[in-house]
């Protein structure tokens, strides 16, 4: 079996689904609430917009691409814009199929386990995890191995075998909210920058 699938797919980089973290400047806040408190409120959270940028490493290659991430429940609108063959991408999930539309051509995957992704694309995607990470979150599950809080905020996270490490929070209405985390497993990494949040439901 090809295990990178379709053209169309080893040209498109749908690690950046998965990954994501990049630069930011001047002292992470300080928390107002206890932990249990905050990931309660951010497991309220389940609609929101964030746009940045991200950048991929997994073994001898690398790609980056600026994002603007639409989560509504279970419902994802990623859309990308940059190099390799990035502009005018978009990816849509209902945490079960994923779409992924670039121009006229639509290309469908069950993503309803972690080895369809891997096995049509040659990534090994976190898909259900990331809207949880992004927002300096646990996923429901599997039940993280490690977890280190510190001024109740998330700072390092093992989940499933990836570690995503968290490096600068900003404050976004009435939410501290990640501006800066890396994301890796084996020899792939993802680093990414959130340069504007915007909790609530997309307009």
């Amino acid at each position: 079996m090809n295990r990178t699938g379709p053209a169309c797919l080893r040209l498109l980089p749908l690690s950046l689904l998965l990954w994501l973290a990049a630069c930011a400047t001047g002292p992470t806040p300080v928390a107002e609430y206890p932990w249990q408190q905050r990931s309660q409120q951010l497991a309220g959270l389940e609609s929101w917009t964030a746009r940045g940028k991200i950048a991929v490493r997994s073994g001898q290659q690398s790609e980056s691409a600026s994002l603007d991430w639409q989560q509504h429940g279970s419902h994802t609108r990623l859309q990308l814009a940059g190099p390799m063959g990035l502009q005018a991408t978009e990816i849509r999930s209902d945490g079960q199929e994923l779409l992924i539309q670039r121009g006229d051509e639509l290309t469908r995957l069950d993503i309803s386990t972690p080895d369809a992704v891997r096995l049509h694309t040659g990534w090994d995607l976190p898909l259900k995890a990331l809207p949880y990470w992004l927002k300096g979150l646990p996923a429901p599950a599997p039940r993280a191995t490690a977890v280190e809080v510190v001024d109740e905020l998330l700072q390092q996270l093992e989940q499933d075998g990836w570690i995503v490490r968290y490096q600068h929070y900003q404050q976004f209405d009435d939410y501290l909210l990640p501006t800066r985390l890396s994301i890796e497993r084996g020899d792939t990494r993802a680093r990414l920058v959130i340069q504007d949040w915007r909790p609530g439901a997309p307009q």
